[in-house]
């Protein structure tokens, strides 16, 4: 039942990534064929953690059409559809002007499909990534800084160097908690 619920929760953030970067979309030719695919990435992504691993018995003696339909089940397994979903997502993000605010929500929610995504398809429980809590608060920090910085008015001065020089500081801290000992 964990898996099920990991993977629906892995389902569900996708759609909503696909929803909010999609919002507003604008009425064209690129943009609606980049909103198809983000869905259909998404939909595929959702549908290699519910087909969970490949069965172990051998194809050679099944029918050709349960043959042809583990075929496409393997092919579902193979892609990486959520690094798809995720590129999809932020292309169709940078089609329009958004707020750093909306952004940055959009960057977070990303950062959980990920997680979700992988805790599905590892089948493992979300205290594994207790070791990371201190890399993954520090990447949740530099997007906060990031949507700060994109916030302020052009001709901020002294505000703007701040938060430049803090940028530059976090972004040491955080190359410093990667790197391993």
């Amino acid at each position: 039942m964990t898996a099920a619920r990991s993977a629906s929760a892995a389902g569900l953030l996708a759609a909503a990534c696909v929803a909010w970067s999609a919002i507003p979309l604008t009425a064209g030719g690129a943009g609606t064929a980049l909103l198809a695919a983000a869905i259909a990435c998404a939909v595929l992504s959702a549908a290699r953690l519910a087909l969970g691993a490949s069965p172990a018995e051998p194809v050679a003696f099944l029918n050709p059409v349960v043959r042809a339909g583990r075929t496409l089940a393997d092919l579902a397994r193979v892609l990486p559809w959520a690094e798809g979903t995720v590129v999809a997502v932020l292309v169709l993000e940078a089609l329009h002007r958004s707020r750093p605010w909306h952004t940055g929500l959009l960057g977070a929610a990303l950062l959980a499909y990920l997680f979700a995504t992988h805790l599905a398809e590892t089948r493992a429980r979300p205290s594994v990534l207790r070791p990371q809590a201190p890399l993954i608060a520090a990447g949740v920090g530099l997007l906060a800084l990031a949507v700060g910085a994109a916030t302020l008015p052009a001709g901020t001065g002294s505000t703007g160097a701040l938060i430049a020089v803090l940028a530059a500081l976090a972004a040491i801290v955080v190359a410093g908690l990667a790197l391993p000992l």
